[in-house]
């Protein structure tokens, strides 16, 4: 008789939105063609596949039940928010609390092996609810919210190495405050839990196994994975030919722009990502300082812009042009940006391994970040991209200059595309968690 084939369910708060939701999906995905029998348990569900299933699926669809947990939201919301209104120094760095939402016995109902969580905030699974799983865990970390208090990334501050307390992001000088309240929750929720960490990134892996929460666990490294196909270099037919389809004039007025023989005479710079505005993380003011520097010295581009209304963020340079595309949600377009472009900047002061180096670098374009977190298990310095002096402006501006005059050969593009294809393609990631499935399983 053949032997069963192992269940995952994977449970992630989306199967689409963002770059976590994304990994989750890949990897869901890829596992399945080695005989694992995986699912998809999501909050938010975008994609008709049976193998993913929602938490609307496990609420009850009485009245008096939708009324009930209606008025029973509106208390959690207004508890939670007078708990951080005790913090008005906080920053506006992305932070959680353990609020969940009740998954209405979702994780009983299901079957499964092995649960595999992924990021799972956003008012989704209330960790309490791991007390009642008495199977092997894998946790693949996103950021550092599982073993911080109720950071997603603790940039400086080496408390959650012992107690989240006195936290900086919250202004809190109070070693009980919020952040060791949470800490001190998820303590009592892991002990006893037969978990696995996964991070993305080495520097991730070397955080966790620091953690006061994670110290001690079983944990890897395995990179996200990306579909390589999709992602690689284009010619410009094929980049023409793809943005005819596209709704997106922005795009197609941009390919158009650089692909003539006016436009390819200035290098073109790509820079995007959601919330630039309001999330320090993503270091657009880095950006922005760079290219002021470059543009008081007579440097001409074109810099195109993506995840961001030119509405909302008004740039004027006397030798740089700038380009809005919005937000893009076709992936074959998102590779023809990453084509049209000599580089890519990323200036985040944070990053796990982050999905905009990774798509760039399989489309063979360098990219050009700080050295910080997990970007340099991808980016090489002056390999296949430059990393900067984490928040030095000045060291930014001198890699985008040293990525356009050094690539002339396309070694840097060559050895951009090399790094992806061998170390995070859907198979080469796939084969490592089905592994870890067959490693723990019971």
């Amino acid at each position: 008789m053949a032997e069963r084939k192992i269940q995952v369910l994977s449970v992630c708060t989306s199967d689409t939105g963002g770059g976590a939701a994304l990994a989750a999906y890949r990897i869901h995905k890829g596992v399945g063609v080695y005989e694992i029998d995986s699912q998809m348990f999501v909050k938010s569900k975008s994609r008709e596949e049976k193998g993913v299933c929602s938490l609307k699926d496990f609420v009850p669809r009485g009245l008096v039940y939708r009324v009930f947990d209606w008025c029973l939201g509106k208390v959690r919301n207004k508890i939670q928010h007078y708990r951080w209104s005790q913090y008005p120094k906080r920053d506006n760095y992305y932070k959680s609390d353990m609020r969940g939402t009740s998954v209405h016995g979702a994780l009983q109902k299901l079957s499964y092996d092995i649960l595999h969580l992924h990021w799972v905030n956003g008012r989704f699974l209330d960790l309490r609810e791991l007390r009642k799983i008495d199977k092997p865990i894998v946790w693949t970390l996103h950021d550092s919210w599982p073993f911080c208090g109720v950071c997603h990334y603790f940039l400086d501050c080496e408390e959650y190495q012992r107690e989240c307390g006195k936290c900086p992001q919250l202004g809190s000088n109070d070693a009980e405050d919020l952040s060791h309240k949470v800490w001190k929750a998820k303590q009592r929720i892991y002990e006893g839990l037969d978990l696995h960490i996964v991070t993305p990134s080495q520097w991730l892996a070397d955080c966790a196994r620091k953690s006061g929460l994670f110290k001690g666990l079983d944990i890897r490294v395995i990179p996200n994975c990306l579909d390589t196909e999709s992602f690689r270099p284009m010619g410009k037919d094929e980049m023409e030919e793809t943005v005819k389809g596209t709704g997106n004039e922005a795009v197609k007025q941009v390919v158009g722009k650089c692909l003539s023989a006016e436009g390819s005479d200035a290098p073109c710079i790509l820079y995007g990502a959601v919330n630039a505005l309001t999330d320090k993380i993503k270091g657009l003011e880095y950006l922005i300082s760079a290219l002021k520097e470059l543009d008081a010295h007579g440097f001409c581009a074109n810099l195109v812009v993506f995840g961001v209304e030119q509405s909302d963020l008004p740039l004027s340079f006397s030798h740089i042009s700038v380009d809005f595309v919005g937000f893009i949600h076709d992936a074959s377009v998102m590779a023809v940006l990453y084509n049209l472009s000599d580089i890519t900047v990323v200036p985040s002061q944070s990053e796990n391994l982050s999905y905009v180096c990774m798509e760039s670098l399989a489309c063979g374009t360098p990219v050009v970040a700080f050295d910080v977190g997990g970007i340099p298990d991808m980016v090489e310095h002056k390999k296949n991209g430059y990393l900067a002096k984490r928040g030095d402006s000045g060291d930014l501006a001198h890699g985008i200059e040293w990525c356009l005059k050094n690539n002339e050969d396309k070694s840097l593009s060559a050895n951009a595309r090399d790094k992806i294809k061998k170390g995070c393609s859907i198979d080469v990631v796939a084969r490592q968690y089905v592994s870890l499935y067959n490693e723990i399983k019971r």
